[in-house]
C-alpha cells in the first residue's frame, strides 16, 4: 500500500469536520497494527471526501486484497484506472492474491497504458549542468526573455532570446529561496515569491518559517524591496504569486492555509483569506475579481475578491485535482503542471463562464521523454511553457549541501 506516497500532509489546524487527511492518518494507524478492516474503513471515509484521490482507491482496492475481497480489490483499482495515472501494483506483494488472474492482469494493463506518450512537447530551452532547483518561470513578451527562478541558488536566471542563459538578479543576503515569478511590465518589476526551506543553500535554522515578496527591478536585476510575511506565530512560506491590473499582488502560502495580497502604496501584506480548508496552496490565476488557486491536496478552489466567498470545484468525471502544482490561465481554461500523480503530466481544466463549474479535463502531455520533474508554467506566445527537470527530485539536503548537476528543460505545450 502506498500511505504516504504522493500529496503532501496538512499544516493547518484542523477543520471542525475531520478531513480526508484526517481519515488518511486514522488508515495508517490501523494498517501499522495490521487491523485491514479498520485501515479499510478509515480509507472509504477519506474517500467520500476525497472521491478523485489515487492513492485512495489504490488502498482501498489493497486492503480489500489484504482481506480476501479480491472482487472489491479488483473494482477499486478499476476505479484507480478511471482517474488516467498509474500507481505500481504489479510489485505490491498485498495483491499476492490476485497475481495471475486474468481480471488482475487486464486492470494491470490499464494502469501501464496511462504510462504511455500523450501530447506533443516542443524543447525551447535547455540548461545544462544546473545544480540549483528552478521553480518559477516567467515570460517577459517585449524582450522574448524568460525568466527562472532558482530556489537552491537564491536567484534568478534569465534566458533571453538567442537562448543564451546568465544571472538575471543581484545577489542580496537578505532574499530567501525563489519560488514563483510574475512580471510587473507597466511598473518595471519581477516579482518573486520566497520561503527559507531546507532546500535553500546556507540554509539555517533561523530561516525556518520565514517567508516573503521580493521585487527586483527588470533593467538592473536589483532588488527594490523585501516584503516579508507578517509574523503570526506560524510557519509561512509563499510559492506562487501573481500581478493584478492594478499592481497588486496576490501569493499562495504553502505552510499556513493563508492568501496573502500586498497592494500598491501598502507597508506589509494582508490577509485575501485564512481558512481551515486549505492545506498546502500552490498555483494561482486570476480572471476578473475571482481568484483560481490550487490546494495539492484539496483540489482548486475559486475566491470571489469581493465577497470573500470561498468555491470548491467538483472533479470532473474520471479526473483528478489532487497533486496540482503550476496553474495559469490559458483560454476557455485552466493549463497546470501535475506533479503529484504518476506519470507528471501538463493538463488542462475547461472552465465554465460562471467560473463555478470545471466542464472537463484534457491530458496535454505526459509520459513523454524528460517530461519529469516538473514544476511551474507560464505562456509564452500563447502557449505554456513548462520547467522540466527543475531539481527536486532526488535532492535530500540531510545528505547532501547541493543538488546533484542535472539538465533542465523548457517544454512547450501543444493546446488543443
Amino acid at each position: 500500500m502506498l500511505l504516504t506516497a504522493g500529496l503532501v500532509a496538512a499544516t493547518a489546524a484542523e477543520p471542525p469536520e475531520r478531513s480526508h487527511l484526517d481519515f488518511r492518518a486514522d488508515a495508517r494507524a490501523a494498517a501499522a497494527r495490521k487491523d485491514f478492516a479498520a485501515a479499510r474503513a478509515a480509507t472509504r471515509a477519506a474517500l467520500e471526501r476525497r472521491p478523485d484521490s489515487p492513492l485512495y482507491r489504490y488502498n482501498l482496492a489493497a486492503f480489500s486484497a489484504l482481506l480476501g475481497e479480491r472482487d472489491a480489490a479488483l473494482a477499486a483499482l478499476d476505479r484507480l484506472a478511471d482517474l488516467g495515472v498509474y500507481l505500481p501494483a504489479e510489485r505490491d506483494p498485498d495483491f499476492a492474491s490476485l497475481q495471475g488472474t486474468p481480471p488482475f492482469r487486464r486492470v494491470l494493463e490499464r494502469l501501464a497504458s496511462h504510462r504511455a506518450p500523450r501530447g506533443q512537447v516542443e524543447l525551447v530551452g535547455k540548461i545544462d549542468g544546473r545544480a540549483g532547483i528552478i521553480e518559477g518561470i516567467a515570460y517577459r513578451e517585449a524582450t522574448g526573455d524568460l525568466f527562472l527562478s532558482d530556489v537552491h541558488l537564491r536567484g534568478i536566471w534569465r534566458r533571453d532570446r538567442g537562448g543564451q542563459v546568465t544571472r538575471f538578479s543581484v545577489e542580496d543576503e537578505g532574499l530567501l529561496g525563489l519560488f514563483g515569478l510574475a512580471l510587473d511590465e507597466a511598473r518595471g518589476a519581477l516579482w518573486a515569491a520566497m520561503a527559507g526551506v531546507p532546500e535553500v543553500s546556507g540554509y539555517t535554522s533561523e530561516w525556518r518559517g520565514a517567508a516573503g515578496l521580493a521585487e527586483f527591478d527588470l533593467r538592473s536585476g536589483e532588488v527594490r524591496r523585501i516584503i516579508p510575511v507578517p509574523d503570526d506565530g506560524r510557519d509561512h512560506a509563499l510559492g506562487d504569486l501573481l500581478v493584478a491590473p492594478d499592481g497588486t499582488v496576490y501569493a499562495t502560502d504553502f505552510k499556513a492555509p493563508v492568501i496573502w495580497k500586498f497592494a500598491p502604496g501598502a507597508e506589509e501584506m494582508e490577509k485575501v483569506v485564512d481558512s481551515p480548508r486549505f492545506a498546502s496552496l500552490q498555483g494561482i490565476a486570476l480572471r476578473g475579481r475571482t481568484l483560481l488557486v490550487a490546494d495539492y491536496s484539496h483540489g482548486l478552489f475559486a475566491l470571489d475578491l469581493a465577497s470573500r466567498a470561498l468555491h470548491q470545484f467538483t472533479p470532473p468525471p474520471n479526473a483528478t485535482l489532487l497533486g496540482i502544482d503550476g496553474l495559469i490561465l490559458a483560454a476557455d481554461g485552466l493549463v497546470a503542471t501535475q506533479n503529484g500523480v504518476e506519470p507528471q503530466r501538463v493538463v488542462k481544466f475547461a472552465l465554465n463562464a460562471e467560473l463555478n463549474a470545471l466542464t472537463g479535463c484534457t491530458v496535454l502531455a505526459a509520459g513523454l521523454p524528460d517530461l519529469q520533474d516538473l514544476s511551474l508554467v507560464t505562456l509564452m506566445n500563447g502557449r505554456p511553457v513548462v520547467v522540466a527537470g527543475a531539481g527536486w527530485e532526488g535532492f535530500d539536503p540531510a545528505k547532501s549541501p547541493a543538488p546533484a548537476p542535472h539538465v533542465v528543460r523548457l517544454f512547450q505545450v501543444e493546446l488543443p
